[in-house]
């Protein structure tokens, strides 16, 4: 098997919060909470090139759309991270985010464009 090798340099956290009776927008209602650290946020955003510069990680997916009030469907990736069952702090219901590093596969440069000037179009 091979080597575990992080996509970020420290680990993150989720989280599932149980919204207070008096919350402002969902009273009652969760809501999910990611945790980065500062020195992972480059590493995290690359990661998630990575899997969208990579077809085999695409997904359809529908979601709602606020400005015409319907569902749509978007192709996205799905960036998952592991919780073992009934694992709660202070947060509530927690996981890491650890992804395993992702390399997209290359693709075809797409060549050279060789652009002429004349020097009287040029504005400086």
């Amino acid at each position: 098997m091979a080597d575990f090798i992080p996509a970020l340099p420290v680990s993150g956290k989720w989280s599932i919060y149980e919204n207070d009776a008096d919350h402002q927008w969902n009273p009652g209602g969760k809501r999910l909470v990611l945790r980065i650290p500062l020195e992972s946020v480059p590493a995290f955003c690359q990661h998630l090139m990575n899997l969208a510069d990579d077809p085999a990680k695409h997904k359809e997916m529908e979601v709602w759309d606020f400005d015409t009030k319907e569902n749509k469907t978007y192709t996205a990736i799905a960036a998952g991270f592991n919780a073992k069952p009934g694992k709660e702090d202070n947060d509530g219901w927690y996981g890491t985010i650890s992804p395993q590093a992702h390399k997209a596969p290359a693709t075809q440069p797409a060549g050279t464009v060789t652009i002429q000037a004349n020097a009287e179009d040029i504005p400086f």
